[in-house]
């Protein structure tokens, strides 16, 4: 077994960027206009919701967290959801296509992380292993803040929540924080030219409402992507997508201390290429492909509406409450085509997700202490679907058949259920404690699936399990505290586990088992986090033990085509370990000076071939060592400020079998390390209108993520505008 060890640049890479003698300035309780949120991130007024599921300061919190609202993201010059997260401590962001994203948080991505808007599940049973692109159906004009949460296992919000927890919150009319009883409307117009691909971005919003008593926000953006270029392959074809969003959301006081929420949003993505796949891959660093494909695209759709009421402040038994009750829809069409002897075969998949969601939870005050609890309830409805085309040369249907299932199984439902309880109970004057547990309950019931010679079957599978925690706080001083415990994780398999057929990695075919049983996890975790008047600092070390968690197995080849067919099977033991630290000097009241770093480790039985007897191996796609350094300069009472931030990634070279035959993706020795710099400013014309400058990869290095399909663009320069009423 490898030893989990720290890579010899440790060191080197502390003195250098200087990480070790810096830290944040975070006794502000809210950033000021154009401050990084992550230079608050761990201050003593700093509010958290996520971690333990009430209101609580960062310094009670006994947990790793990073928050980052709107304005830092627009100044950072982050595209998407994902790309927000590119500079927080032990988060990687992976693209198979440029239209993707997928945070690898603590060595886990995809279906092994909970994404979560306005606490409502984003994460539905048809969600793939390995990396996954439905963290880029949010549109990022649409969050007001978000909250990431690591390690924070399955108690508060059940299966799946394991590398971390995300939760988007949403941008509200602020009615509460109008002048009581006065009539207000307000709006705002932000245009975006990325120069590297001649990308548009363009977003307006507008508000409403009554002081105090209601207030309704819509939004609406377009965007129109253009092919990115590096300075290596040059132009990326393919690598452009297009995409409609809107949302809107309506609040109302039903009284002093409750109110309720209406809200509807919807993003609509066309025609994003998975060309690492396709005729119009790019070698890069002998990256290779065989029989690559004509096409292969997605076009996604995703809907979410809810409604929801929420009492705080109530004085009795139960202190406050939330009901929510949602209803959210996911399209997902793809398209693959390539040759088939003299013909073209078109394989066009259709999957639909109905998920029906209710949460209920509540807070009460018990003894000394805080109960959080509740039950949450999601079902999804999935229609999945795929035909079989073959085109002649001379453009006439040879044949059309329907295939016995799509994606996944065809018909299905999936239920999840948990109730829970956690409380948080003080031991001295210094010390906390918090304890809690949750049983969940999962079902299957899929209609039709392939028996894996073309014959339609049908199968039920269900699956209980207990989940517990137990966290601790120390303060040992009013800036200092030390938090630890140990969080249990569990996710039952879905319905990909169960009965996925499609494509996955390079030459590669997937399908599922219905043998498969739970994964199980526990996480063990110790952090520092100083909150001083000019200096901060937060630092955590975390070990995952991972249990029958589900990899793939080879069975056999598809004939004629060499194509590896793989099946859904438990491994059994494996582990992952890291550490995390993020740092903020305020050097003078004008400069700020902000520093992380991160790495992980980690290994897991898989079965690089057809044999039942496991190999131990590193975990795929392992984040190296990497870094950021940012500076920040803030004239007082000026209208502008200037900022700049590099991140450095170490070569990414511990590979299991999946990635060394992800041929495709990831080069024969692993992913070169790479560092690149942002230099960013804004400026504040008069009260209505700002604007901002980002140029990104400011010395036009060609790199790229560890396990993406595509590589970063080279220099671009980013121009935005924003004009407010």
């Amino acid at each position: 077994m490898h030893t989990p060890t720290l890579p010899a640049s440790f060191l080197a890479l502390c003195a250098s960027s200087g990480i070790l003698a810096q830290a944040p300035t975070p006794q502000d309780p809210e950033p000021t206009r154009g401050q990084d949120v992550a230079d608050t991130d761990d201050g003593q007024d700093r509010i958290v919701v996520t971690a333990s599921g009430f209101r609580e300061q960062a310094l009670h919190t006994p947990y790793t967290f990073q928050t980052l609202d709107q304005t830092t993201m627009l100044e950072r010059g982050s595209r998407t959801l994902p790309e927000a997260l590119r500079y927080t401590p032990g988060v990687m962001i992976q693209k198979t296509a440029h239209g993707h994203g997928s945070p690898y948080i603590r060595g886990f991505t995809g279906r092994q992380n909970l994404l979560l808007i306005d606490g409502i599940r984003l994460n539905n049973s048809t969600f793939r292993g390995g990396p996954v692109q439905y963290w880029n159906t949010i549109d990022a004009f649409s969050i007001d803040r978000i909250e990431i949460i690591k390690s924070q296992g399955s108690v508060l919000y059940g299966s799946d929540a394991i590398g971390g927890t995300v939760n988007v919150m949403t941008r509200s009319s602020d009615f509460a924080g109008q002048e009581s009883g006065e009539i207000f409307h307000h709006g705002s117009a932000f245009y975006r030219l990325d120069t590297n691909s001649i990308s548009h971005t363009g977003n307006v919003e507008a508000s409403v409402g009554r002081g105090g008593s209601w207030g309704l926000r819509v939004g609406l953006t377009y965007r129109d992507f253009g092919d990115i270029r590096d300075s290596e392959v040059g132009r990326m074809p393919k690598t452009g997508y297009d995409e409609f969003d809107y949302d809107l959301r309506f609040d109302s006081a039903l009284s002093e201390s409750t109110t309720f929420t209406f809200a509807h949003q919807r993003v609509r993505q066309d025609d994003i290429w998975r060309s690492h796949r396709t005729i119009y891959f790019e070698p890069w660093h002998g990256t290779s492909l065989g029989s690559p494909d004509l096409a292969r695209t997605y076009d996604q759709d995703r809907m979410l509406t809810y409604a929801r009421v929420r009492g705080e402040d109530l004085g009795g038994v139960i202190e406050s409450y939330s009901a929510t009750l949602s209803f959210q829809e996911a399209d997902e069409d793809f398209v693959r085509k390539r040759t088939a002897g003299a013909n073209i075969r078109d394989e066009v998949d259709r999957t639909e997700v109905d998920t029906l969601g209710f949460v209920l939870s509540m807070e009460s005050e018990l003894g000394a202490g805080t109960l959080v609890y509740g039950v949450d309830y999601y079902v999804d409805f999935v229609d999945s679907v795929g035909r079989d085309i073959r085109i002649d040369p001379n453009g006439t249907i040879v044949s059309n058949t329907m295939d016995a299932q799509g994606p996944v199984g065809d018909n299905a439902r999936y239920d999840l259920f948990g109730a829970y309880a956690q409380y948080r109970m003080p031991v001295s004057d210094s010390v906390e404690v918090t304890v809690g547990g949750r049983y969940t309950y999962a079902e299957a019931d899929i209609d039709t699936l392939d028996d894996g010679a073309g014959n339609p079957i049908s199968a039920e599978r269900h699956w209980d399990k207990g989940t517990f925690n137990v966290r601790a706080n120390y303060r040992v001083t009013e800036e200092l505290s030390v938090y630890g415990g140990a969080s249990q994780a569990f996710r039952a398999p879905n319905l990909n586990d169960l009965s996925s057929l499609k494509s996955s990695r390079t030459d590669q075919i997937s399908t599922g088992s219905l043998t498969v049983s739970p994964e199980n996890y526990i996480t063990y975790e110790l952090g520092t986090r100083f909150a001083g008047p000019e200096v901060g600092f937060g630092a955590a070390v975390f070990y995952t033990d991972v249990s029958d968690s589900i990899t793939s197995r080879p069975i056999g080849t598809v004939p004629g085509t060499g194509e590896i067919i793989t099946a859904s099977t438990n491994g059994s033991d494996g582990w992952l370990f890291g550490f995390e630290t993020e740092a903020s000097w305020r050097m003078t009241e004008e400069l700020t000076a902000t520093g992380t770093l991160a790495w992980v480790d980690g290994e897991a039985d898989t079965f690089p071939t057809n044999s039942l007897t496991p190999v131990q191996e590193p975990v795929s796609r392992l984040m190296p060592l990497t870094g950021t350094v940012g500076l920040r300069w803030q004239p007082t009472d000026r209208p502008y400020w200037l900022g700049g931030r590099l991140i450095a990634a170490g070569h990414a070279g511990r590979l299991n079998s999946g990635d060394r035959g992800d041929t495709s993706r990831i080069p024969p020795d692993g992913t070169p390390g790479y560092l690149a710099v942002m230099v960013n400013g804004g400026y504040e014309v008069n009260e209505h209108f700002e604007c901002f400058l980002t140029v990104d990869n400011v010395t036009d290095i060609d790199y790229r993520v560890h396990g993406s399909g595509v590589n970063e663009p080279g220099i671009n320069a980013i121009i935005g505008g924003k004009l407010a009423r």
